[in-house]
């Protein structure tokens, strides 16, 4: 299946987009474009993360696209604690993995990830976005609603391990507040 893309993310995420925002426990995070030295970190991650977690082929091809996704991770004092991995194409955002580490999960470091992907789709032209998570995934549920998206369908067998995935869409009409998520 081929992607036809119609316009180009690369303006707001150059390869040196760099972006630095305090967390809630009052430490800094820096968020950056994802680099081909970060994949195997990232990898690990992914497997401390999820059962059917992505090998680092799918990381690299993800980093080498770079018209259609655009991987960024967060990093605390230089060490990688969480990424997100969004394709843009056309009026559309698709957030197809977002992790944070065990280890610092409950500081804010998902939502401003999601948050920036949001935010700068939105500023590209984008309309919609959309995810998958599991049905048993509660946590990440209840914060992509806070984001305002909402329930589109099941995909029955989703995952390896044959669980249902809940297939979730916002429209993207107003701005974003992060403050209040």
């Amino acid at each position: 299946m081929a992607i036809r893309v119609t316009k180009h993310i690369q303006p707001l995420f150059p390869v040196r987009f760099k972006r630095t925002v305090r967390l809630r426990n009052g430490r800094e995070m820096v968020i950056r474009r994802m680099r081909s030295g970060d994949v195997e970190i990232v990898t690990e991650l992914e497997h401390i993360c999820f059962k059917d977690a992505w090998t680092d082929k799918h990381f690299r091809r993800e980093v080498e696209n770079g018209v259609v996704s655009v991987p960024i991770v967060a990093e605390i004092n230089g060490e990688i604690v969480g990424y997100i991995v969004p394709w843009f194409i056309e009026d559309e955002i698709h957030i197809v993995n977002v992790a944070v580490s065990p280890l610092h999960r409950r500081q804010s470091i998902a939502k401003h990830l999601i948050g920036l992907v949001l935010q700068e789709g939105q500023k590209q032209g984008s309309v919609y976005a959309y995810l998958e998570v599991r049905i048993s995934n509660f946590a990440a549920i209840h914060l992509y609603q806070k984001f305002g998206f909402s329930e589109a369908g099941i995909q029955k067998k989703y995952y390896q391990d044959e669980e249902d995935a809940l297939v979730m869409e916002k429209y993207l009409f107003q701005k974003l507040n992060l403050e209040q998520i």
